[in-house]
This record gives C-alpha cells, structure tokens and sequence, in this order.
C-alpha cells in the first residue's frame, strides 16, 4: 500500500520537474533497498522512479549536475529534496538478475564493460583519493596505495587465525608482492569510481548499461573498483569477470587488478562485515542467508593463495 506521504512526495517532485500528470505510483521491494523506491507512470505512458529516504539528507542536485555534464551512464536528476529525488526511468534487468536467469550473454558484459569505462575515464591529479564524495563536494587526499594494501593484509591476521590460519605464514609473500608491485599502484590513475559495488546496481538493456544509486562516489585506482566488481560477480556466477567485460572496458590494468582482488577478498573475508550481517535486525532473512553463503566463496578464494602468489610474480615487472 502506498502511503499518503509518499503520495504527497511524489507530486511534489513531479511538479517541480514539470512533468505529465502522474496516474501511478507502484513500489519496488527485494533485493536489500535501504530507501523507499517506487516507479511513477504518468499520462502519457512514460515512466520515473522515485527514492524516498529514511533520513533527511543534503539533495543530491550538484552531484547529478557533474554525472551529466561528464556524460556518464547514470539517470538523469529530475527533481530533488532533501526527503526525496526524482530520477530518469532506466530500461532494462539488472546485472544480477541476467547472472541469475543465465541471461548474461558477452554483449551484456560488453555493455557493462564499456559503461565502467566511461565512469573511470574521469579524472584526477594523480596520487589522489577519497571517499568523502559528498552531494555537493569532493574532498581528495594524498594517499599510498601500496600501504594500504600492506595495513589491509597485516589486519586480516586475526580473522585468519579464526578461518584459514595455515595461510598466515603466506602473508610475508603477499607483502613482497605488495612491495613488487608498489611503482605500478603508486603510479595509477586517479579516476571516478561508482563506489558502490553490486549486481542490482547495473540495468542492462538492448544497447546500453546503466549504473544507478550513485550515493558513494569515490576517486581512486580504478583498477580497485575493476577487482571489487570481479569479486562481487564470483560471488553470483563463481567466476567474476569473463573476459568479454574487458572487451568492454579496454584494459585489465594489471598487476593492480589483481593484487586489489587478492587483498580486499582477503580483508572483507576476514573482517567482521559477516557477524555484523547475522546481527542487523533490519537486514531481510534473504539477504542474510545470501552473506553467509559468500563466506564460504571467499574463504575458498583466499585459500588459493599460492596460486594467486604465482600469478603475481608473473604479472608483476622484475
């Protein structure tokens, strides 16, 4: 049932954007949203979605006016409040529906492929990065890629003595591997990243992907956010990334890609991101029942560690 406010919401937007009258307003449920999503359809047939909020929070208009001056493949803003902003309609399934239904042809992953690319083809000085991406500000600092990879692995111990402690005597090679590849993670670009990684966040249609919820913007080596989308698709198709993805996108970036896929697999396996899940009164059963079957995956993942040793070495230049 849709509630009043939500009713009085949606027309606020719809008349500020100046849009057709509104004959429908149908919510969205699934798939873990933490805002109130609904599908408006107006007069004339065509279509916007509306996220409503939880909490008040700054609009998110100066944010949307830099995806489209930069042409990204985001949903254009058409109104906005601090309780609520209205967005283009974006065709299509998305990415974990296509993995899911066994839809994900290679023009999919093409698709997909390009459009990250467009995402990490915006810029930075170099040596820069961030995570305070604000509506309305960026705030960038100098940072080194290659001792956050080496804080990351020394802060797995713990949860590895727990989980796979016959692998902690191989962490002295994953910090040389670090060290090997450090003039390659220092000298990465500094390029736009989505931020947040996951397979409901890609609608793919005929000839275009789009990536939506773009509440957590970030700069930095865009070959991080290669790896964590390579992480993040293992954990649906047991694979990660096919290969047409990086016809798609142009480029694998290595050794960075994988030694970011190494060492954030081993972090977030390792960290208490899982007990959180288990606990989080809020969080659907499905969901939950969804993290505690990616454990496992990840486990798996890191316990491959002399293997993801070896590919190191040949990846990374003597």
């Amino acid at each position: 049932m849709i509630s009043r406010a939500l009713q009085v919401l949606a027309g606020e937007l719809v008349t500020a954007a100046g849009l057709p009258q509104m004959m429908k307003l149908s919510p969205l449920t699934g798939r873990g949203f933490e805002n109130t999503i609904a599908v408006i359809t107006f007069a004339d047939k065509s279509k916007a979605v509306l996220r409503a909020f939880t909490e008040p929070r700054e609009p998110e208009t100066a944010r949307a006016a830099f995806l489209a001056q930069h042409d990204l493949p985001a949903p254009a803003l058409l109104a906005a409040s601090e309780h609520a902003s209205l967005m283009e309609f974006a065709e299509g399934a998305t990415l974990g529906d296509h993995i899911e239904e066994g839809t994900d042809t290679e023009r999919v992953w093409q698709l997909v492929g390009a459009a990250y690319a467009r995402v990490h083809a915006v810029t930075f000085p170099g040596g820069l990065a961030g995570e305070d991406l604000g509506p309305s500000r960026f705030v960038l600092t100098s940072r080194d890629p290659a001792a956050e990879l080496h804080t990351v692995v020394e802060e797995s111990v713990r949860g590895l003595r727990r989980l796979a402690p016959d692998l902690i005597p191989l962490l002295g090679e994953l910090h040389l591997a670090i060290d090997a590849a450090a003039p390659s993670l220092r000298g990465a670009r500094s390029a736009l990243g989505h931020g947040d990684i996951n397979m409901w966040n890609v609608l793919v249609s005929a000839d275009r992907a789009t990536l939506i919820d773009w509440d957590f913007p970030r700069v930095g080596d865009p070959a991080k956010e290669v790896a964590l989308l390579h992480k993040h698709a293992s954990l649906y198709n047991g694979t990660g990334l096919p290969p047409a993805f990086f016809a798609g996108y142009g480029t694998s970036q290595e050794p960075n890609t994988t030694l970011h896929r190494v060492v954030q697999t081993l972090g977030w396996a390792t960290s208490d991101d899982f007990v959180e899940f288990d606990n989080d009164p809020h969080l659907p059963e499905d969901l939950k029942q969804r993290a505690k079957n990616w454990l496992p995956k990840l486990i798996a993942y890191v316990s491959e560690m002399p293997a993801h040793l070896e590919r190191l070495r040949e990846l990374t230049p003597r």
